[in-house]
């Protein structure tokens, strides 16, 4: 028992250290300058720097010792830890030093600012990833579509249509680069988890496993990403920069579809002008481009009651737009009420975008009637059946159908192409006929259909030049 407490005793203090650390950083830099300033104006501060000294001098005492604590988690790379451990342990005994040792100030002074300089710079690695401060900040999300613009070879195989890309690579690899590395990788890994590499994102962290094959809910890779921001799970914390709604999907997507990390093979019904081209792009972004948004007004403040209320039902709410008017619901933390709650949505049904209702059964569909500003709609592994999709003809800005996991067969799936907007649909996992999706695709032969028939290839590790082309 009192091993426990100590031991939290001493996580506690380890988790004061980057707060303290800035009040001796402040103090001793200030006598440092003040120090300067005293020799070209022949002006006296003795007492005020000596004052400073001890002060920043026994601050940087109580920081290194918080700072041993919190190294001692094992959540940091050791070497980077070392080099800051006794950089900032010398920088506390110099600071000491110079407080006594008067005579040789200016000089011990300018020993010390290229100490604190030194310390600072692998503290930074240490909580931001290294070449934070000198990296360009590009979002993630431009980095995806740039790369999902690679060219994907197509063959046709038995009059199928095979395209092939890298999930991974492409999607997710840049996602994970540039919101969790700073805490997730070799410089940092906390709960004893790194996400920089295959081999490490399969092993998981002190917590198990990351992910589940094909089960995104169960998988905290996914699932903590959507928890509500006051949930001590939610990831990224508070303070970090959060993924964006393409980044969740993409992130999703991946770990629905098996958490492939090499090359994924697909087969996919394809518009007949696009069996000719030499290459398709990937999706770049499920998000409504601002040129096809409807200029509607921001939300009132009676509709901004209403989207508080569900927020505190636990919906995750995105809001998009040049005035926050559009808004992306995920019911997926949704726990009981689930209907109630999707009526009350339709308070603001003319600023919803996208709704997320899988795995709930069961739904009330004619509720979805009411929102005629639809652009995504994700269903899957829910109780919808045939009957079910008359409730969605009326959606008449509705591009992006999920409907995977469910029940519908080749009857109910020619009731979509009453959707003249939609362009893209999700079969995996469903009763749909290869001869259902044909005969929809005459009806509609501009509407891209995922029915999910994927077969993956290892990836080749011994093959970096690949990876390096494309940085």
């Amino acid at each position: 028992m009192e091993t426990t407490r100590l031991a939290l005793f001493s996580e506690f203090i380890g988790q004061l250290h980057p707060l303290l650390i800035h009040f001796p950083i402040g103090i001793l830099l200030m006598a440092v300058a003040l120090q300067f300033f005293q020799i070209f104006s022949k002006k006296d501060f003795y007492a005020t720097i000596s004052l400073l000294v001890f002060i920043g001098s026994i601050l940087a005492g109580i920081s290194c010792l918080a700072g041993w604590f919190l190294a001692s988690s094992g959540d940091y790379n050791d070497q980077i830890v070392f080099f800051h451990r006794w950089s900032g342990i010398t920088t506390f005994i110099l600071a000491l030093t110079s407080y006594f040792w008067i005579r040789y100030r200016n000089y011990l002074f300018a020993l010390l600012l290229i100490l604190i300089i030194f310390t600072s710079h692998y503290g930074s690695i240490l909580t931001y990833g290294e070449g934070y401060f000198l990296k360009p900040k590009i979002d993630s999300s431009v980095m995806v579509i740039a790369k999902n613009r690679r060219l994907l070879k197509i063959e046709n195989s038995k009059g199928e249509t095979i395209t092939s890309y890298y999930p991974y690579e492409d999607q997710i690899a840049p996602i994970l680069k540039t919101k969790c590395y700073s805490c997730h990788s070799i410089q940092k890994k906390k709960g004893g988890l790194r996400l920089d590499s295959e081999f490490f994102i399969r092993k998981g962290g002190k917590h198990g496993r990351v992910f589940i094959h094909g089960n995104s809910l169960k998988s905290h890779l996914y699932a903590y990403l959507i928890k509500p921001d006051d949930d001590d799970l939610h990831m990224p914390p508070i303070g970090k920069k959060q993924l964006t709604l393409l980044e969740i999907q993409f992130i999703e997507k991946w770990i629905s579809i098996g958490a492939p990390f090499g090359e994924v093979v697909q087969k996919m019904v394809l518009p007949p002008n696009d069996l000719t081209s030499s290459a398709i792009d990937l999706p770049k972004s499920d998000l409504i481009p601002v040129e096809n948004q409807l200029d509607i007004a921001p939300l009132s403040p009676t509709e901004n009651l209403v989207l508080g209320k569900l927020k505190e039902a636990k919906i995750s709410i995105v809001s998009s737009g040049a005035k926050n008017q559009w808004i992306s619901l995920n019911f997926i933390n949704v726990k009981s009420d689930f209907n109630a709650l999707l009526a009350q949505s339709k308070s603001i049904k003319t600023h919803v975008t996208e709704l997320k209702l899988n795995h709930f059964d069961p739904i009330d569909f004619s509720a979805l009637r009411d929102f005629s500003n639809l652009r995504i709609l994700n269903l899957g592994h829910t109780n919808l059946q045939d009957i079910d999709l008359v409730n969605l003809q009326g959606l008449g800005q509705l591009e992006q159908l999920n409907l995977y996991g469910t029940k519908i067969t080749d009857a109910g799936l020619m009731k979509l192409a009453e959707c003249q907007r939609l362009k893209v649909l999700y079969l995996w996992d469903t009763k749909v006929s290869a001869i259902g999706i044909n005969e929809l695709k005459k009806k509609r032969p501009q509407l891209k259909i995922e029915s999910g028939q994927f077969t993956f290839k290892l990836a080749d590790t011994n093959l970096p030049k690949r990876l390096d082309s494309n940085k």
